[in-house]
């Protein structure tokens, strides 16, 4: 490869409610990192909930650069590094994490309070020509191009793991929702109907999506709107269903999510659409009922996700925009433009 230049421009949260791109340095891998050529970063729902917080509304503060699901080659090796080569096409996973602590220790990285703050999400992450990432935390690609293999890092893991966590309670007979078929509700379809025997109900404000869910394996389809929690309801024969995937997290979809969700059952939440769920012991949410508050996936899990993919069981939708198309990608995810996951390709 060639030599590694110094600089490099970013796009990074530069001040709360302001984004853009800014010269910084590039960064040198430690002993135990690697340094990426960035191939592909997908663009994230929390990506625009960065660009839009004030102060105070994460425990980090400005400036750092932005994107978390990261695929490329390794340009760099730091000394002690022995499982990658320069040249290697490998992905990063979205959980940045210590390595140390009892969740790490545990195979749970996922939970390691350093994810909150980690790459892409107070520190410095993908949107540049080049990353670090430590060499555990990344996993080789044999078949798939990181710049479209990206979106497994985060909306194809979190999704993958929150369905994983749920696959006991859906066995055939039962119904899984999922609301917001984005980038992570669509893999969350795919999973479902690969791992469980549930009916699934996919909501969504997009007749688009709604399509798509259909294609990707879902059995009915319902618009997002004051109604939705009725006709979820009559689809299951007024019994509600047995887990709900919320990757919206808006308080509309939070209420659906209670409405909707049976005795017994769970909701699972991934959106960080600042929702909240109000409580009424026995009533509200449904008596028995679980709330899981999901945050990304284990390493081993982004393992078995990149195995899945390799398989070609899983169908990965991306729409490539170059570096200088941030904003345009940005305000298409904003809009609810796009069909699957937007990737950035830092260097073409």
């Amino acid at each position: 490869m060639p030599e590694t230049p110094q600089t490099m421009t970013a796009y990074r949260l530069l001040e709360w409610g302001k984004g853009g791109y800014d010269e910084v340095p590039v960064p040198k891998p430690g002993a135990l990192d690697v340094l990426l050529k960035v191939g592909g970063v997908g663009i994230c729902g929390s990506d625009l909930s960065f660009l839009r917080m004030s102060s105070g509304g994460w425990p980090a503060s400005p400036p750092w650069t932005l994107g978390h699901e990261i695929g490329g080659w390794v340009a760099e090796r730091g000394s002690g590094v022995t499982s990658v080569n320069v040249g290697d096409a490998v992905l990063a996973t979205g959980a940045d994490s210590c390595g140390r602590c009892e969740f790490c220790l545990r195979g749970r990285d996922n939970l390691c309070p350093t994810t909150v703050t980690g790459r892409g999400c107070g520190t410095d992450g993908g949107l540049a020509s080049y990353v670090v990432v430590p060499e555990r935390q990344l996993v080789p690609l044999i078949g798939l191009d990181p710049r479209s293999a990206a979106p497994l890092t985060d909306a194809g893991h979190t999704s993958y793991g929150a369905v994983k966590a749920q696959v006991p309670r859906l066995a055939p007979g039962t119904t899984a929702m999922v609301v917001g078929c984005g980038g992570l509700g669509s893999f969350a379809v795919q999973y479902l109907a690969l791992l469980t025997r549930a009916t699934i109900i996919v909501v969504d404000v997009s007749e688009q999506r709604l399509a798509y869910a259909r294609e990707l394996g879902a059995h009915h389809s319902v618009r997002a709107g004051e109604n939705a929690a009725d006709d979820v309801r009559r689809l299951t024969a007024g019994r509600g269903v047995d887990a709900v995937f919320d990757f919206v997290g808006h308080q509309d979809s939070i209420d659906l999510a209670v409405s909707a969700t049976r005795i017994a059952g769970s909701i699972s939440i991934a959106g960080l659409g600042q929702g909240s769920i109000p409580f009424e012991w026995g009533r509200t949410p449904a008596l028995a009922s679980e709330i899981i508050i999901r945050v990304g996936g284990s390493l081993p899990e982004l393992h078995e996700v990149v195995t899945a993919a390799e398989s070609g069981k899983l169908t990965i939708d991306v729409e490539h925009f170059a570096f200088d198309q941030i904003d345009d990608a940005l305000g298409r995810l904003a809009r609810g433009e796009l069909r699957g996951r937007a990737v950035i390709t830092p260097n073409g």
